[in-house]
């Protein structure tokens, strides 16, 4: 488990101890309310039954101080979040500790000070069960099974205490026999082992999905590095689907990079293609476009694919004004050797969708558009200019102050009607 994961692992816990912790501190607040009510409708008969008004009032302080407590929890634990500051076993299990210890105080009170052994079996006893059930909620199963055993211990001795003192009336007296309360506590701490159980199990599966996603991650990431993020979505989302949408189309090419490459060691060569593609890849990723395709000495690069996008032409066309004054740039401050390069835009209808077989898919763009681009880009070489439109492009943009000059309707290879291509200067 790597540190990132593990830190991110630890934060969720955090947050499932937040959120146990304001369930508790609903739960308390709740139970306030239907005191307080309760206060109005009391019947004097069960007020007596209970010892009167000082019972409900001790039963009020008990669920102030829960409320408290839980909420400073609450304070401290919202924090630690903020700081990704880890919660350590050793408090939750105090704090666990400390919240089944209150009810035994309140039961062990009623019996010394009210003589009300039959408060045992009052409502205050289920809050053992309300710790144990949000105690899943550690995500730890040691924490569980000592809120069961803490539980069922503290119930044991209130029991064998309460049996065991003199003069209390015969009235107040518990309905079972001492063995099954002694039962009840022992279900206590299996209540406890099963919490615990449910507790590692959740804690299992969290971290089998975060395993998952670190592992979906670290693949994306190292996919993402061949072809572009928005492709590995694609391959993944939408397996089995064909779209037919428009989308504009850039082809590029550096001039003469065989002869440069004739004359260069690898290492060289490497270097020379981080230094001219790290930034065209860049611009090409501000502009919303994908790169499709990195070739030892061009890219095909689409804009409105596979998330369409209506100004897919725009964003094209700024990409491939930036990518040329980029290239003259480092060309100029001694950054690569001199170096022209060549672009053709155009728009048109494309086919995205995911070829292949069972075993290995690929993401895959074609259409005319894509021929008639890589057409354009050559034709780069025989009209002069570093970008070429064409008209199907040409009307979806605003090109500003830029020169446009046209070329004329063009021949291109394997296409029956000539495209009219304009230079971009």
């Amino acid at each position: 488990m790597s540190a990132e994961f593990y830190k991110s692992f630890e934060l969720e816990i955090l947050k499932s101890e937040v959120q146990r912790t304001r369930l508790l501190l609903g739960t308390f607040l709740l139970a306030l309310v239907v005191v307080v009510v309760n206060y109005f409708l009391l019947d004097a008969e069960v007020a007596a039954f209970y010892g009167g008004l000082i019972t409900y009032f001790a039963g009020i302080l008990m669920l102030v101080f829960l409320i408290g407590y839980e909420y400073t929890g609450l304070l401290w634990l919202r924090k630690s979040l903020r700081r990704g500051k880890k919660f350590k076993t050793s408090s939750r299990i105090i704090q666990s500790i400390i919240e089944v210890t209150v009810p035994s105080l309140m039961l062990y009170y009623m019996i010394e000070w009210q003589h009300m052994m039959v408060f045992i079996d009052s409502p205050v006893a289920m809050l053992y069960f309300l710790f144990i059930i949000l105690s899943v909620l550690h995500l730890d199963f040691k924490i569980s099974l000592i809120t069961g055993i803490v539980s069922g211990i503290q119930y044991a001795a209130v029991v064998y205490y309460g049996f065991r003192l003199e003069g209390l009336p015969q009235e107040l007296s518990p309905h079972l026999p001492e063995n099954g309360y002694y039962l009840r506590s022992i279900f206590l701490v299996i209540c406890g082992g099963a919490a615990g159980f449910v507790a590692e199990e959740l804690k299992k599966r969290m971290r089998s999905t975060f395993e998952l996603e670190q592992a979906k991650s670290e693949i994306e990431d190292l996919f993402g590095q061949q072809v572009s993020r928005e492709i590995v979505r694609t391959l993944v989302e939408n397996r089995d689907s064909v779209k037919k949408h428009e989308a504009s189309v850039l082809a590029l090419d550096i001039r003469d990079f065989s002869l440069f490459a004739e004359k260069r060691s690898p290492d060289e060569i490497m270097e020379y293609q981080n230094k001219i593609f790290g930034p065209i890849l860049d611009i090409i990723n501000q502009h919303q476009g994908v790169v499709n395709q990195i070739l030892g000495d061009g890219i095909m690069a689409t804009f409105g694919t596979p998330i369409e996008n209506p100004l897919h032409a725009e964003m094209a066309f700024q990409s491939a004004i930036q990518i040329i004054d980029k290239v003259k740039q480092l060309s100029e401050r001694g950054e690569i050797p001199y170096s022209k390069i060549g672009i053709g835009l155009h728009a048109g209808e494309v086919i995205t969708g995911n070829i292949g077989n069972a075993s290995r898919k690929q993401f895959s763009i074609s259409g005319t558009a894509v021929i008639t681009a890589f057409r354009v880009e050559q034709l780069t070489k025989v009209v002069g200019g570093d970008l070429l439109v064409t008209q199907a492009f040409l009307d979806k943009v605003t090109p500003g102050k830029r020169k446009i000059e046209s070329v004329g309707a063009r021949n291109l290879k394997g296409f029956e009607n000539p495209v009219e291509i304009y230079k971009v200067g």
